[in-house]
């Protein structure tokens, strides 16, 4: 079963994440790509799955409380590098983009739209942990922006992605 065909051809978005970390005093954040809107109920329950791994995924499991922020078609390559290629316990990733604080949790300013949630309920999977959560606040950004979808940023973003992440850290050194 190839897996990542799948993966590829399904029609997703990619995400940043928002979290806040109190042992470092910051917000934490992670690229994900697996979030479903599960009901239609008032309010909706979603799921978000994150990486069991992931420094953010604890921080999500401990506060109860994080954010997405919905990746434009056309996002900064860098973003995508800055959240996705480097970890949260050692770098202040949100120090790194242009962003908003929206009901205390930190929103791309160019995200397509930003959503807060509370968990629900959590389930541990076996590469991650399911989220099961409601919205509590959202916000349009930029309504006239296409959402990212996952399988363009194999085809499109990917290597500029890491091609920006690799310029970002030479000129750190």
């Amino acid at each position: 079963m190839d897996v990542l065909v799948m993966a590829q051809n399904l029609t997703y978005g990619l995400y940043v994440t928002s979290v806040w970390d109190e042992a470092n005093g910051r917000f934490g954040g992670h690229v994900i790509d697996a979030v479903a809107q599960l009901s239609m109920g008032e309010p909706p329950t979603v799921v978000a799955s994150v990486l069991n791994t992931c420094y953010t995924q604890s921080l999500i499991e401990k506060e109860g409380v994080f954010s997405l922020s919905i990746l434009p078609a056309n996002v900064d390559p860098f973003v995508i590098a800055n959240f996705g290629f480097q970890c949260g316990r050692d770098v202040s990733k949100w120090e790194n983009v242009p962003h908003t604080l929206r009901e205390g949790l930190p929103a791309l300013d160019e995200a397509v739209a930003w959503v807060k949630f509370q968990v629900i309920d959590k389930r541990v999977m076996d590469t991650h942990m399911a989220f099961f959560c409601n919205p509590v606040a959202i916000e349009a950004l930029h309504p006239d922006k296409e959402p990212l979808r996952y399988a363009d940023y194999f085809t499109k973003l990917k290597a500029p992605a890491m091609a920006a992440f690799q310029e970002r850290q030479a000129g750190m050194k």
